[in-house]
Parts: C-alpha cells; sequence; structure tokens
C-alpha cells in the first residue's frame, strides 16, 4: 500500500479516496444461489464501513476480530459508507 496516512471511518466522504483502518466487527458471505460476494463490516472507535469483496465467498485472514487497513473510493450508500474490491492490509493485532 501507499504511505499515505489514514484518517477516521467518520472522515470518508462519497466518491472520496480513503484509506481507514480498524478491526473487523461482522464478516458476512452470500449464498451459494446469489452472485459470490463477501462483505466486510470495519470499525474504529469514530464510526464504521463496509467493504465488499466482488466475486469472492472469502478472504484469508478475514476474520472477525481481524485489524485491517482498507483503501479504496467510497461509495454512496443509504445505509453505511461502502467500498467495493478495496486494497487490503492485514495488521498485527494491538
Amino acid at each position: 500500500m501507499t504511505d499515505a496516512a489514514t484518517v477516521a471511518i467518520a472522515e470518508a466522504r462519497p466518491r472520496g479516496m480513503v484509506r481507514v483502518q480498524g478491526r473487523v466487527v461482522a464478516v458476512q458471505v452470500e449464498p451459494s444461489d446469489a452472485p459470490p460476494a463477501f462483505t466486510v463490516r470495519l470499525e474504529d472507535a469514530t464510526g464504521r464501513i463496509d467493504a465488499v469483496f466482488m466475486g469472492r465467498r472469502g478472504v484469508p485472514g478475514i476474520t472477525p476480530g481481524t485489524r485491517l487497513c482498507l483503501e479504496g473510493r467510497v461509495c454512496e450508500s443509504d445505509a453505511l459508507p461502502r467500498l467495493y474490491n478495496p486494497r487490503y492490509e492485514l495488521l498485527a493485532s494491538a
């Protein structure tokens, strides 16, 4: 990943590029009869953001409790901000 500084999740704005980090609080896998997608909910002290990995039913190393850094473009959403197919980096547990 680039050396860009991370920002608080609360600072993520639609259509903006962000680099955020936090802890995975939930994962969701689409059923086998739906197109593959693996959704990760990341949380920091300021908020939550969803990362959707299209075409995948899992990402090795990403489970609830994992510390993660995500980088990508924020998409507009009715609920939480979302990143589709973001770059990711597994972080050491603190």
